[in-house]
């Protein structure tokens, strides 16, 4: 005859299952542990393949307007002519003066040219926005970011979604698209015989 109450059997089980399930955590842990390690090793691997890999191409064919010495102390030298700054304000100067014109091209989405429109200044994008676009709000004692409301009072994307542009004619029109389109700020011959759409 058994004389062992069911209550003792029962913390018999229970502590068997805590045994099992603690052995469990630890195989786990000990398996991300290990998983962790391993993806250090192979990242510190790339990291030093990378390092290598520059070094060889550096000497190979070095950075032109910087002399360094073998200890990685670089004396700057200036290039000779510095075309993608004077491109950039080339641009800016283009786009942000109001007495310049431009000339937008438009085209459907199968590539056939709609018309053009010459418009004051540069094309915009209609996510750009004069006001911040995140504000930091208070959360339960700490701060959140929270998106901000767009110049309109309105939260989402404008009218003209995330690719839509709007311009400035030169006869004071606003236009919006989001159609494709090509900027100049000279005619195109090929367009020629395409309709001005807005003046």
């Amino acid at each position: 005859m058994n004389n062992r109450s069911p209550r003792a059997h029962t913390r018999r089980v229970r502590t068997l299952l805590v045994g099992a399930l603690v052995a469990l955590g630890l195989t786990i842990s000990l398996a991300a542990c290990r998983s962790t390690q391993s993806a250090d090793a192979n990242q510190h691997v790339q990291n030093n393949l990378s390092g290598a890999i520059s070094q060889v191409f550096s000497q190979a064919v070095p950075y032109p307007y910087a002399n360094c010495d073998k200890n990685g102390n670089c004396t700057a030298q200036s290039p000779s002519d510095p075309l993608e700054r004077k491109n950039l304000a080339f641009r800016l100067q283009q786009y942000n003066s109001k007495g310049n014109t431009n000339y937008v091209y438009v085209f459907t989405f199968s590539g056939q040219v709609v018309g053009y429109y010459v418009i004051q200044g540069k094309v915009s994008s209609t996510a750009s926005q004069m006001t911040s676009t995140q504000v930091n709000v208070g959360c339960g004692g700490t701060e959140c970011t929270n998106d901000a409301p767009g110049d309109d009072g309105s939260y989402g994307p404008d009218e003209g979604g995330q690719f839509g542009v709007f311009f400035r004619t030169v006869g004071g029109a606003l236009v919006e698209t989001d159609l494709p389109f090509l900027v100049s700020n000279a005619p195109i011959p090929t367009y020629a015989s395409v309709p001005q759409l807005q003046k």
